[in-house]
Parts: C-alpha cells; structure tokens; sequence
C-alpha cells in the first residue's frame, strides 16, 4: 500500500472511530441552549404581550391568554409552547360567571425586535389567529362593549 493511500485509510478509520465513540450521533447536542424571547412588552394590533422568564401574558381585543413555561427561541428564532386562551364578552361579567378556559398552542418566530405570532386551539386544527408585534410597543386594543 502507498504512503497516500495508507494516511488516506487512517482518517478514514478515525473519523469512523469518533462517530462511535459519540453514539453516531453527528447533530447538534438537544440540549444546546435556546435563546429567550425578550423579557417586556411587545404590542400590536389586537394585541399586547408582556413575556417574563416564567413565559408570558397576553391581553387581546376581547380574550386573554396566558404562557406558563419560557419563551425559548431555537436556532432558526422559533418557538412554540401551550397556553391558555380565555375568551370574554361585552356587557356585565355576573359576580358567580365560570371563566372559561381554552387550551391552545402558541407559537412565533423573532427576528430583532419583531415577532409574528400565532395560536391555534389545541383540540381543533382549524384556522390559525396571527398577529404582528414590537418589541417595546404597546398594543393597539379595542375592549368588548
């Protein structure tokens, strides 16, 4: 066998030695650590988040929602968690009104300070609600009459 030949077959044999000794596993490690959202407010049109290193609360025209994990952003500034959605009414809310609950998924993509979000109701795979926000801006809401 030739010297190039031979150093050729030594880095083949190495590399093939170092995917085993890591189990095969050629990917990025899962627990790389993700990015946070920005802790603060982000508003928009029909809509206002505050996000808080527990996750965040979200006020909308006529509904409010709640995040109880952190926003995590993975490599491409994605995130998706679960949530609440509570939807309201116009009018007087009785002092004895359950408040009902809805679970949905929550999910976004960040790029600098704008964020595209959306949520969709955990049971339905119907149509997604989107909105854009500001990191920093206030939301621009119209309470229920």
């Amino acid at each position: 066998m030739t010297r190039h030949k031979m150093s050729f077959t030594v880095a083949i044999l190495l590399a093939v030695a170092m995917i085993h000794a890591s189990d095969g596993n050629c990917e990025a490690s899962s627990d790389a650590k993700q990015a946070p959202v920005s802790i603060g407010k982000w508003g928009g049109t029909h809509v206002e988040m505050e996000v808080t290193e527990q996750g965040a609360s979200l006020d909308f025209d006529c509904a409010r929602g709640a995040i109880s994990e952190p926003l995590l952003l993975d490599a491409a500034g994605k995130f998706q968690v679960k949530g609440t959605f509570y939807p309201q009414h116009g009018g007087p809310i009785k002092k004895d009104e359950p408040l009902r609950s809805i679970a949905v998924v929550y999910s976004g993509a960040v790029q600098g300070d704008s964020m595209e979000l959306e949520f969709t109701i955990a049971e339905d795979n119907g149509s997604p609600q989107k909105f854009t926000l500001v990191r920093g801006k206030n939301g621009n809401l119209r309470r229920c009459a």
